[in-house]
């Protein structure tokens, strides 16, 4: 890029713009607009010039300015409310809204969104399809998956919900729904608190419904920019019916779990989560939950995603099995 583009750039971008953000590349290069939001390592910048957002890596960029309230994200743990920018080689200038002032290497930076007073601003998400169909046993496969989440200064909620149907030439139809609603609450040095209420549907494991709800506490192992690796345990109470109402009982376990994210491995994300659950309430009942899903992104936010889900009880219904597992395809659009 040449210099009389880069004064272009400038031009532009100061007469389109009320509130300007600038970036300046390792290169001193200088790009000038509004910065959307810094997630997994890929700064997203919009300006008058272009109809197509900007998608920088981040690792690229030497100097941020950021001169519109955010929400910043820090890999140490802390949360700010807040302005941006860099004052010298390396250091990242923070000014909360309550006129307070924090220092802190630019690499220490996580994650930046937009806020303001925008509260739906906060808001993001994605919903996907999958059909499937094979002719030699009529067999048909639907699935439909979304999630809601919520990014806030010290906490962040969750609400997700799966079905899946599976049907085909004589044999019983099974159905598998799962709804989770979970509240994080972020402190320091990368500890969280978690409340958690779900519920699941298994005709597989003659599950009627299990509804749980669930208290406990984690930390992140690692925490950078392109990964996320986290324990936690915690307190469940289960409430459970089964299709035999003679098998319904309420019960209370202990949870081990932990879960990896990786993120934007060219346009890959993997996410992958196990949890374990030991009875007190029941002798030597032992569960298991695991799951795992990759997503491809594609153009205008679209993306295509395989995952796989995996329950095991080792004292399921007497109709029911131990294990029950789903695998599903499908196409989404996220709302980011």
């Amino acid at each position: 890029m040449n210099k009389l583009f880069l004064i272009l750039f400038f031009f532009m971008g100061f007469c389109g713009f009320s509130q300007k953000d600038s970036i300046k590349f390792k290169n001193n290069d200088v790009l000038v607009g509004e910065i959307k939001t810094l997630l997994n390592g890929v700064l997203t910048m919009k300006t008058s010039y272009s109809d197509k957002d900007f998608k920088i890596e981040f690792k690229e960029v030497s100097e941020i300015y950021l001169n519109q309230t955010f929400l910043i994200l820090l890999l140490s743990g802390e949360h700010y409310l807040g302005t941006a920018k860099t004052t010298k080689t390396n250091i990242l200038e923070i000014r909360d809204t309550k006129g307070y002032v924090f220092e802190t290497n630019l690499e220490n930076l996580s994650q930046v969104k937009e806020s303001g007073t925008k509260f739906w601003s906060r808001f993001k998400g994605n919903v996907d399809l999958g059909f499937n169909l094979t002719k030699a046993n009529n067999a048909v496969q639907f699935n439909l998956n979304s999630v809601l989440m919520y990014v806030g200064k010290k906490w962040n909620f969750n609400a997700s919900y799966g079905n899946t149907i599976n049907n085909q030439d004589k044999v019983d139809m099974t159905k598998r729904v799962q709804a989770d609603l979970d509240a994080q609450r972020l402190f320091i040095n990368d500890f969280f608190g978690i409340a958690q209420v779900s519920f699941l549907s298994n005709t597989e494991q003659a599950l009627k419904g299990r509804t749980t709800g669930l208290l406990g506490v984690g930390k992140y192992i690692v925490r950078t920019n392109k990964l996320y690796l986290g324990l936690r345990t915690g307190l469940n109470y289960n409430i459970e019916t089964y299709f035999d109402p003679t098998l319904d009982k309420n019960s209370m376990e202990v949870n081990l779990g932990t879960g990896l994210n990786m993120f934007d491995f060219n346009d890959f994300n993997l996410s992958t989560d196990i949890i374990g659950y030991y009875g007190l309430t029941e002798s030597d009942r032992f569960r298991v939950d695991y799951s795992i899903n990759l997503k491809y992104d594609m153009p205008w936010d679209f993306y295509i995603k395989f995952d796989f889900s995996l329950n095991y009880d080792n004292q399921p219904a007497d109709t029911g099995s131990e294990f029950d597992y789903v695998f599903n395809s499908g196409f989404g659009w996220e709302l980011k």
